[in-house]
C-alpha cells in the first residue's frame, strides 16, 4: 500500500533518499513502495530530470528493483546494457532516466518487502564498497524505523483500547497499563525527534494520568518487579543520577525515567527514596 505523501512513513522515505544520495555520492536515488503482490511504484525521487517519474509502476522480476522485489535480496550492475542479470527488461524509469549502473535493496519490515531503495549513475561504472555499503545501510535504516512505527502504533491502539474501556480496570488490565506504559518508553529512546515521537509520549502521559486515577495497584503486584526495574532500583539504592543508570545500563534516560515511574507505582511510592524504602521491607533490595 501506498503511504500518503504527508504520512511520516513517506517523510521517513524522503529522508532515507537523500540520506542514500549523499553517502553513495550517486547523482541519482529513489525509493519504491510494494503497492500490491507484484508491483512497485516509485513514490520518491532525487537528481532525476523530471519529478513526472514519481509514480512509475514497475513489476516484479522487470529490471533491477523488479528484481530485488522478486528475490527480496540486493542487487548490482555496473553497466544495465551489458548485464544479463538484469534481463534486458529495463523497466520505464531506468528508460527515461538513462540509467546505466545502479543498486538497490529491499526494506523488509517482518518477512515482507515493503520498498525497494536505489542508486543510479548514467554512466557505466564500477559500484564500489561506498555504493553497496550506503544502499543496504539506507534499507536497515528505514526497516527500523518502519517497523518500529507499526509497533508504537499498535502499543497506543492497545494502550488506548485499555484506557477506555467501559468496564472498571481489574488488576490485570492495570498491570498490562503498566506494561505497554514501560513499552512506549522504550521504543521513545529508540526513535528520532518528531510528531511520532511527541505523539505516543503524549499518551504515556494520559496513561500516567489514568494510573494515578485509579491509584495505586494493589499490594499484592507491587511485589512483582522485573529484572530491569530491580537493577534501576538497586543503581537509585546506591545514590546513582539517572543519568549514572543510563550509563551504567546502556539505556536511555526516558527509560530509566519510565522504570522508575513503574517502579514507584508498583510500590506504592511518591519518591525514589520511599521506592527504595518500600523495597526493602518487601526483600526485594539488600
Amino acid at each position: 500500500m501506498l503511504p500518503a505523501e504527508d504520512s511520516e512513513e513517506a517523510a521517513a522515505a524522503r529522508a532515507a533518499v537523500l540520506a542514500l544520495r549523499r553517502e553513495s555520492g550517486m547523482p541519482v536515488a529513489g525509493a519504491a513502495w510494494v503497492v500490491g503482490p507484484r508491483q512497485l511504484r516509485i513514490a520518491e525521487t532525487s537528481g532525476v530530470r523530471s519529478r513526472d517519474r514519481r509514480g512509475l509502476t514497475v513489476p516484479a522480476g522487470s529490471g533491477l528493483i523488479g528484481k530485488v522485489l522478486a528475490t527480496s535480496r540486493p542487487a548490482a550492475v555496473s553497466d544495465y546494457g551489458a548485464a544479463p542479470q538484469a534481463g534486458h527488461e529495463y523497466d520505464s524509469f531506468v528508460a527515461a532516466e538513462g540509467v546505466r549502473a545502479m543498486a538497490a535493496a529491499p526494506v523488509i519490515v517482518g518477512t515482507t518487502v515493503r520498498a525497494v531503495l536505489f542508486v543510479g549513475s548514467r554512466d557505466a561504472v564500477r559500484l564500489g564498497d561506498r555504493v553497496l555499503t550506503a544502499v543496504t545501510a539506507a534499507a536497515r535504516d528505514l526497516e527500523q524505523f518502519l517497523a518500529s512505527h507499526e509497533q508504537v502504533h499498535r502499543l497506543l491502539s492497545e494502550a488506548r483500547a485499555v484506557r477506555n474501556s467501559a468496564q472498571p480496570p481489574d488488576r490485570a488490565a492495570m498491570e498490562r497499563v503498566h506494561e505497554v506504559h514501560t513499552d512506549l518508553l522504550n521504543l521513545a529512546s529508540t526513535l528520532d525527534e518528531g510528531h511520532l515521537k511527541e505523539r505516543f509520549h503524549e499518551v504515556c502521559f494520559l496513561l500516567e494520568q489514568g494510573c494515578c486515577a485509579e491509584g495505586p495497584p494493589p499490594e499484592k503486584s507491587a511485589t512483582r518487579l522485573s529484572p530491569r526495574e530491580l537493577d534501576v532500583l538497586a543503581a537509585v539504592a546506591e545514590g546513582c543520577t539517572n543519568l549514572d543508570i543510563s550509563d551504567r545500563l546502556d539505556i536511555g534516560l526516558e527509560t530509566v525515567k519510565g522504570y522508575l515511574r513503574s517502579v514507584m507505582r508498583k510500590l506504592g511510592a511518591t519518591t525514589r527514596f520511599e521506592a527504595v524504602t518500600a523495597a526493602r521491607r518487601a526483600g526485594l533490595l539488600p
